[in-house]
């Protein structure tokens, strides 16, 4: 198209006789026809344009979100898969003795239904427990692990046999540090034997935790034991006269 052939100078449009021979009007009817078209095109398109976005995002923020959900779920079903696959693996390696047989009395299985994981223990103390041969905790124990662990005082009675070691020892193991290498827990009993006793079961209790403990009694070298207080004590098991000795010679201090 030539713009100059289109729009002529003034004086030289139209139809007389010094009029451009090249210039030529727009077609009113044309101008019209595309004046009123060229709305509803727009109006189409603008519909149009709308509705395609709206659908295009409608399609990906459902797919997306289908493949985070998705996703999501991959993750946690993976999740739980691998707890219970390790809740597993280390109960299975676990060298249980065989159950008890014998009879036993309401003293022992009277009790609340309670499992031994309810109190949240170390799984090195559970499994140290497990080991032990206990299956789930005695009344007198499900009585005074839970109060020992806030840190309370107790004073519990019950029959022989009926777990008040294990009662005391299992709350003193799990409430040791095992990163600091002084006296953290002190059990004092009245005979030399039953020191011993007691010092066994912590000893096998805590077999697979970090933890060192010392029994202390009267009748044996007092140097003995005063040489092996240079050494780590986690926890310490005594009849009462030879920690007092002990302490008066200040053994016992961090």
């Amino acid at each position: 198209m030539n713009p100059q052939g289109r729009y002529p100078p003034p004086g030289m449009g139209g139809s007389g006789a010094g009029a451009n021979p090249n210039f030529y009007a727009r077609n009113p009817q044309h101008q019209q026809q595309y004046v009123q078209r060229n709305p509803m095109q727009g109006q189409q398109n603008q519909q149009f344009q709308p509705q395609q976005h709206q659908h295009w995002s409608r399609r990906n923020q459902m797919g997306g979100d289908s493949g985070v959900g998705e996703v999501v779920k991959a993750v946690q079903s993976d999740a739980v898969t691998l707890m219970d696959s390790s809740s597993q693996d280390w109960k299975a390696l676990l060298k249980i003795p065989p159950s008890d047989t014998r009879y036993r009395t309401e003293d022992v299985t009277a009790t609340k239904g309670n499992e031994f994981e309810d109190y949240f223990l170390k799984r090195e103390l559970l499994m140290g427990i497990y080991e032990k041969g206990f299956e789930r905790p005695s009344p007198i124990q499900e009585e005074s692990i839970p109060i020992a662990l806030t840190g309370s005082n107790i004073l519990a009675r019950a029959k022989n046999g009926t777990g008040k070691t294990a009662a005391f020892c299992i709350p003193a193991l799990e409430k040791i540090d095992q990163d600091r290498n002084v006296i953290q827990v002190v059990i004092l009993v009245p005979t030399r034997e039953l020191a011993l006793q007691t010092s066994q079961v912590c000893k096998e209790l805590g077999k697979h935790l970090k933890i060192q403990v010392m029994v202390t009694t009267g009748g044996t070298s007092l140097k003995d034991d005063i040489m092996r207080l240079y050494q780590p004590v986690h926890l310490l098991v005594g009849t009462p006269g030879r920690i007092l000795d002990l302490a008066k010679k200040r053994c016992l201090h961090p």
